[in-house]
C-alpha cells in the first residue's frame, strides 16, 4: 500500500516537473503524510495545506510558484454545515457530522479537517465534491441541517487550544506525551511502539527523541499538542515545560 502511495506521489511530481503545471494530491492523513516527508528528497518541491492554518488533515501540491511563473490556488471549498433550528438540535460531535458524510458514500480522502464551534460545523472538502455534499447533506444524526459554502471562518483562532504547563523529568517526547494525557510512562512508550506518534506529519520512530519548540505532536487517538518551551526547573532537575493542547 505505502509503495503504490509513493508511485502516486512520484507521478504527480513528475507531471508537475514535467508540464509546469501544479499537480494535487487528495487530502493526506498522517500516515501519508509520513510517506511524503520520507520520500521528500525524491519529489520536486510541495506545499501543504488542508484550508486553514492549523489543520491537521492536508492536500500537498507539487510545484515551485517561482519557477512556474504564476501561482494556483488549493483546491479546497469550506462548507458550513448548521442545524435548520439550534433550538431544538441535537449537540453534534466531529463524529456525527463525519458519520453523516460517510453515509453518502464519500471517500475520506475528499474530505479534511471539520471544526465545530457553537453547533456548527465547517468542514474543508475537495472543491469537485463540494456541491455535493451541499446538495446531498440534509441531516446529521437526527437534526436537520443546511449546508452551504462557507462565506468566512468564524472569528478568532479557529482550532482552539488551552495552555498546559507540566512537571516532566525530560524533554523526551515520551515523557511529555505521558504529561499532557495523564498516562504512565509505559503506556506511552506503548503508542510509539504501535506508531501511533507523529511529530509535524512525521512518524516519530522512538520516545527518546527530543522536543524542540514548535513541533506539533500528533497522538492518535488522544489528540495533538504544539510544544512550546521550558519556562523553568526544579531543585530536583524537573523541567517546567509549556504545551497548548487542541481542544
Amino acid at each position: 500500500m505505502e509503495d503504490a502511495f509513493f508511485s502516486h506521489l512520484q507521478d504527480l511530481s513528475d507531471r508537475a516537473d514535467r508540464t509546469g503545471t501544479f499537480q494535487f494530491t487528495d487530502f493526506l492523513n498522517l500516515d501519508e503524510q509520513n510517506t511524503l516527508a520520507r520520500s521528500r528528497t525524491e519529489l520536486i518541491r510541495y506545499t501543504l495545506f488542508g484550508g486553514a492554518q492549523g489543520c491537521e488533515r492536508v492536500m500537498a501540491r507539487f510545484g515551485d510558484p517561482e519557477e512556474f511563473g504564476y501561482e494556483t490556488p488549493f483546491p479546497i471549498v469550506c462548507v458550513r454545515i448548521a442545524p435548520l433550528q439550534q433550538k431544538f438540535a441535537d449537540e453534534l460531535s466531529h463524529r456525527d457530522v463525519l458519520g453523516a458524510l460517510m453515509n453518502l458514500g464519500v471517500e475520506r480522502e475528499c474530505l479534511g479537517d471539520i471544526v465545530l464551534r457553537d453547533n456548527v460545523a465547517y468542514l474543508f472538502a475537495l472543491e469537485h465534491i463540494a456541491p455535493y455534499l451541499c446538495d446531498h447533506l440534509t441531516k446529521v444524526k437526527h437534526t436537520s441541517v443546511s449546508c452551504e459554502p462557507a462565506e468566512s471562518l468564524p472569528e478568532g483562532p479557529l482550532f482552539r487550544t488551552e495552555q498546559v504547563n507540566l512537571n516532566v523529568s525530560s524533554l523526551r517526547v515520551d515523557c511529555v506525551v505521558a504529561a499532557v494525557y495523564k498516562m504512565s510512562r509505559g503506556n506511552a512508550e506503548k503508542l510509539f511502539a504501535a506508531q501511533k506518534v507523529f511529530i509535524d506529519g512525521r512518524l516519530c520512530p522512538s520516545g527518546a527523541v527530543q522536543l524542540k519548540e514548535g513541533d506539533t505532536v500528533s497522538v492518535r487517538g488522544f489528540g495533538r499538542f504544539i510544544y512550546r518551551n521550558v519556562t523553568g526547573s526544579s531543585k530536583k532537575g524537573r523541567s517546567f515545560v509549556c504545551v497548548e493542547k487542541y481542544i
